[in-house]
């Protein structure tokens, strides 16, 4: 619990929880004013329904910031060494305990501070953009390969036919 904490009280965190909290609130305001419509003389079945699907979205919005909260806690203290490796999924125990300072991930847009693994909410590093290292999207890189082997069958064909 003290790594939640700990992390619940940066300023990012602060402003992703008052964001949660304003989620969930309109959510219940939504409900509730679907709820008046559906009692309303002009309500239909399709009101009540809205009734019962907005608090499932304020539900959503709770349980993905508690969720994305503890990820941020772990990964942190994971990086501090805090974290023995036994409650560590069985992808990140690498990544907890690097074994030289190439290994300890990205680093910071201050240059020497690495940033915490796959957390959505830390800075990118200094210099990389999008798609730097990763050449053609997964997609773009089946389509040239299917392409090119397109491309030697109706050589292979040209070739055979002035044969």
């Amino acid at each position: 619990m003290g790594r939640v904490l700990r992390v619940l009280a940066t300023p990012r965190w602060v402003g992703w929880t008052l964001l949660a909290i304003v989620a969930v609130i309109v959510c219940a305001g939504m409900a509730y004013w679907q709820l008046g419509r559906a009692e309303s003389p002009t309500g239909t079945l399709l009101n009540a329904g809205y009734a019962l699907q907005w608090p499932l979205f304020g539900v959503f919005f709770a349980a993905l910031w508690w969720r994305m909260l503890h990820a941020e806690a772990l990964a942190l203290a994971a990086v501090r060494g805090e974290v023995p490796d036994e409650e560590l999924p069985a992808d990140a125990v690498d990544r907890a305990a690097p074994d030289d300072a190439s290994a300890a991930g990205p680093v910071g847009p201050g240059g020497g501070t690495p940033t915490t693994p796959d957390s959505p909410f830390t800075p990118r590093p200094a210099g990389v953009r999008p798609g730097d290292g990763q050449g053609a999207p997964l997609r773009g890189r089946a389509r040239t390969d299917y392409n090119a082997m397109l491309a030697a069958l109706a050589r292979a064909d040209a070739a055979d036919e002035h044969r």
